[in-house]
């Protein structure tokens, strides 16, 4: 974790929790308190109006301090209010409503029809507008289509469909926002849809691109809209969760590592055999040359090119791989540390995939040291990799120093069929523990140094050079 993290997630946390506050409703429990405790205290309308008066100011100042109480409450807990009904007065509605209540004080203090009558038809727009929005939203639906799992830094859109079942009544002017919830922060991406007919829906989209791995968690829908006079805001909020997946983003292998990992197949002492009379893969049909055996000439593509023809092969020495990842990072560690720890994985996932698709006769393995240890085994090809690459985008750090329980996995995968490459930002400490405890691991064992000087000469991060293999 870098430092300084703590208090920018918990300066995060209060954002969110100060943009989540309801400010209307705040305001409405204010002026309704704030109304009946005048009306007690003055007696006011129950000297100009009579009981009538004092009962109706009572009346309505109760009702705006439940209705701000209400909102506020379907602010931090929406299931407590039913299907999640929103309000809010922009500053255009506060506006209206302070020259209402101007208009209603001054034809109290000096009698006036012409005051009231004003104050009458302007409440009347004010309800209306509520109303007409609140009808508007009672019929929508709302529904999101997301993948399962994408790759850090690739943008992809994310299709709303906002239905409007009403028989009548179109839906104007609404604006659709989403929340997506990842590492403490809210993003709130929004769609406007102008107009959506009774009895049919809409679909609308907006870009995404998330910056760096994890678990992106979409969890509710909110539609709004201010039609037709813009003085009240009315929302509902849906319930639409879904899970996203998102991996390290991939890049590119040099040739520096093809050598390096061609030279450590070399030096291996048991080749893995192919079944076969040749012990080896077929390569290509080729024309017959003076010297090559008879017995690889290819008799029905002989018989079709009315030539000779044979088969070519290529000696084949594919072992079984284990990639071993080593998810430490120190518990106050700076940003280039973080950096380098997100580099390596990236390392890891670009090898992963690269072997999963060039090799069909051996097997990877993968295991992910972090707060909790992932085993995977599987064959290769690209169809099986969706857990693989699930487990790479939930990966935590882990902080304890201790190397124990990595020479212990390393002891217990000791069966002399495959290769082991180990990842990790402490090659030489990893490197003495082992020769201490199992020396004999470190004749199949490959170290790997996740450090920029290291993986820049075997590897091209797509972070920084902006390249993306999108072949997966």
């Amino acid at each position: 974790m870098a430092v300084g993290e703590p208090i920018k997630s918990i300066q995060s946390r209060l954002e969110n929790v100060i943009q989540t506050f309801s400010l209307t409703g705040f305001i409405l429990m204010l002026s309704g308190m704030g109304l009946v405790i005048f009306e007690f205290q003055s007696e006011f309308l129950y000297r100009r109006l009579g009981f009538a008066g004092h009962a109706l100011s009572i009346l309505c100042g109760t009702a705006l301090s439940v209705w701000g109480l209400k909102e506020n409450v379907a602010t931090f807990w929406p299931r407590m209010t039913g299907r999640g009904y929103q309000f809010r007065i922009p500053r255009e509605g506060a506006s209206f409503i302070a020259i209402m209540i101007i208009l209603f004080i001054g034809s109290n203090l000096a009698p006036s029809n012409i005051l009231m009558m004003v104050f009458c038809v302007m409440a009347s727009a004010f309800v209306v507008n509520g109303w007409l929005t609140f009808t508007m939203l009672r019929d929508a639906h709302l529904h999101r289509e997301l993948p399962d799992r994408v790759m850090a830094g690739e943008t992809f859109s994310v299709p709303v469909t906002f239905e409007n079942r009403s028989r009548r009544l179109s839906a104007w002017l609404m604006t659709v926002r989403d929340s997506v919830l990842h590492a403490g922060t809210i993003l709130r991406p929004e769609i406007l849809f102008v107009r959506v007919p009774p009895r049919s829906h809409r679909m609308g989209a907006y870009q995404f691109c998330p910056l760096r791995r994890g678990l992106y968690e979409f969890t509710h829908l909110n539609a709004f809209s201010r039609f037709p006079l813009g003085l009240v805001e009315r929302g509902v909020g849906r319930e639409v969760p879904h899970k996203l997946y998102v991996y390290p983003r991939l890049g590119h292998l040099k040739p520096g590592w093809q050598r390096q990992l061609m030279h450590s197949i070399e030096m291996v002492s048991n080749a893995r055999p192919n079944k076969g009379s040749f012990n080896d893969e077929m390569h290509r049909i080729r024309e017959f040359q003076p010297g090559d055996d008879r017995r690889m000439v290819h008799w029905r593509t002989t018989a079709r090119m009315n030539e000779l023809m044979v088969c070519e092969y290529h000696e084949c020495r594919d072992r079984d791989l284990l990639v071993i990842v080593d998810g430490w990072l120190p518990h106050r560690a700076n940003e280039t540390q973080a950096e380098q720890f997100e580099k390596g994985l990236r390392f890891a996932a670009t090898i992963c995939m690269s072997y999963l698709r060039s090799s069909r006769l051996s097997t990877l393995s993968v295991i992910l040291i972090g707060k909790e240890t992932f085993y995977w085994n599987g064959k290769t090809g690209t169809q099986h990799a969706d857990s693989l690459l699930d487990a790479f985008a939930l990966l935590e750090p882990v902080h304890r120093k201790e190397t124990d329980h990595i020479s212990d996995i390393i002891r217990a995968q000791m069966t002399g069929q495959h290769r082991t490459l180990l990842i990790t930002s402490r090659p030489q400490e990893l490197k003495d523990e082992l020769l201490q405890q199992i020396p004999a691991a470190m004749a199949d064992l490959q170290i790997q140094d996740c450090s920029d000087k290291e993986l820049d000469l075997i590897f091209i991060d797509a972070d920084r050079d902006g390249t993306l293999r999108r072949d997966l």
